[in-house]
C-alpha cells in the first residue's frame, strides 16, 4: 500500500485521535490515527473487535508498564476503547487485555505538515505476558 495523506497534523489534538478511510487491495478501511502530547503518532484499525464498532479513534490514550517473561519492562502507549475499555497497544496493535487479540498497525509519517498512514507494521513482537499494576494515563 502507498502512503495516503490523512490530514494535517494540527488537525489532531494532541492527546487524541481521528478517524480516517484509507484504501486497500481489499477495500476501503477504517484507521484511528493517535497524537500524543510528544508529537508521536500511531495508527491502528479503528475497528474494536470486542464491541463490533468503528470507535477506537474515540479511546483514551494511556500509559503503563509491560513486563516480558525474561523480566524486562516496557512502557506501552496504548488506546482504551470507550466501549468496553480494552486496551490496544499503540505500537502494535497487540490487545493488552486479551493476547488472543490484535489490531493492525500502520506506518505514520509527517510530510511537512500532512500526515501520512502506510503500509501494515509487520510485528514479530510476542503477545503480552503479565502486566503490572503500575498504570499512569498521560496527561
Amino acid at each position: 500500500m502507498t502512503q495516503q495523506t490523512i490530514c494535517k497534523l494540527d488537525d489532531i489534538i494532541p492527546e487524541a485521535g481521528v478517524c480516517a478511510l484509507i484504501s486497500t487491495e481489499a477495500g476501503d478501511k477504517q484507521v484511528a490515527v493517535f497524537r500524543t502530547k510528544k508529537d508521536e503518532l500511531f495508527a491502528i484499525d479503528n475497528f474494536d473487535p470486542f464491541s463490533n464498532a468503528n470507535v477506537l479513534s474515540r479511546g483514551l490514550i494511556g500509559g503503563t508498564v509491560v513486563t516480558n517473561e525474561d523480566g524486562v519492562e516496557t512502557d506501552i502507549l496504548y488506546v482504551a476503547s470507550p466501549i468496553y475499555k480494552q486496551r490496544f497497544n499503540l505500537a502494535t496493535g497487540q490487545c493488552l487485555d486479551d493476547e488472543s487479540v490484535k489490531l493492525e498497525a500502520y506506518e505514520v509519517s509527517l510530510d511537512g505538515d500532512a500526515v501520512m498512514v502506510g503500509s501494515v507494521i509487520e510485528s514479530e513482537v510476542e503477545p503480552t505476558e503479565t502486566i503490572k499494576t503500575a498504570e499512569t494515563t498521560e496527561a
